[in-house]
């Protein structure tokens, strides 16, 4: 999303920090959403962290920064150099708890939940508000978790995200390319049969999970988010909403919280 002049009004900096990317948006307080709120925002590749302080000088001072941070320490100190320009500017580094926003932690240890994960689901909640809803965020892993009418985290499920996929079908195999494919439905060339298969993989373990707890939740919600949300979520064949980014969504919630 392109840049917009500096806003005069009081806003939060909202950093999500992944194991490829990192994002961040500015947004106004007050709104019921982040999409409502949302000043702009911006993505880089994590090893561009150390040049972002120019970005960020571009920018008057944030009233608070919320950040959620699963790539590491590694990852930490290159930030708070690049986030020191503002030192009356308040820091929430986001950790996994009980309970926060309306939602509670399932977790046997709530603060082993992945803060990415954590914001997704206030994100969620906040979205649709007393619904049955299976939060999907497909990035570098895919995410599914479920959260219950009354904003219960009830468990979720982990596995390999699309890029994932694709590099361990060629890193694992003696003759399977590194290379861009197409999905097709009836794949005739290898690359577009890795690609369509991947997908077919993502879509169908989302499909599954659906379709178990709709067994219990009737008027279960499916959300799917991520960079790879996209074109993933076409081939469901389930109904769903698609949202940009739920982990920012959540991020927002919670710096309206404090």
């Amino acid at each position: 999303m392109p840049q917009s002049s500096t806003p005069s009004a009081p806003y939060d900096l909202l950093i999500d920090v992944g194991n490829t990317f990192i994002k961040w948006g500015r947004y106004r307080t007050g709104a019921a959403t982040a999409e409502a709120a949302q000043i702009d925002s911006e993505r880089r590749l994590i090893d561009e962290i150390p040049s972002i302080g120019p970005a960020f000088s571009a920018y008057a001072p944030p009233r608070n920064i919320v950040i959620s941070n699963v790539a590491g320490t590694r990852i930490r100190n290159p930030l708070l150099r690049a986030i020191e320009l503002w030192p009356d500017a308040a820091v929430h580094w986001l950790a996994s708890s009980g309970a926060q926003c309306g939602v509670t932690n399932g977790y046997r240890n709530p603060a082993q939940l992945g803060t990415d994960r954590w914001a997704a689901l206030i994100g969620a909640r906040a979205l649709a508000p007393e619904q049955p809803v299976l939060a999907v965020v497909c990035g570098t892993a895919t995410t599914i978790d479920l959260l219950t009418p009354e904003g219960h985290f009830a468990g979720g499920n982990i596995l390999p995200g699309m890029g994932l996929m694709l590099r361990s079908l060629h890193i694992s195999t003696a003759a399977l390319p590194d290379a861009d494919g197409e999905y097709v439905n009836h794949p005739t060339h290898t690359v577009d049969a890795i690609t369509s298969g991947c997908q077919h993989a993502q879509a169908g373990a989302i499909e599954r999970l659906f379709r178990r707890h709709r067994a219990e939740y009737v008027d279960l919600q499916c959300l799917i988010s991520g960079g790879a949300g996209k074109t993933v979520a076409p081939r469901l064949s389930i109904p769903y909403r698609y949202h940009d980014n739920l982990v920012l969504e959540g991020l927002y919630q919670i710096s309206r919280s404090l």
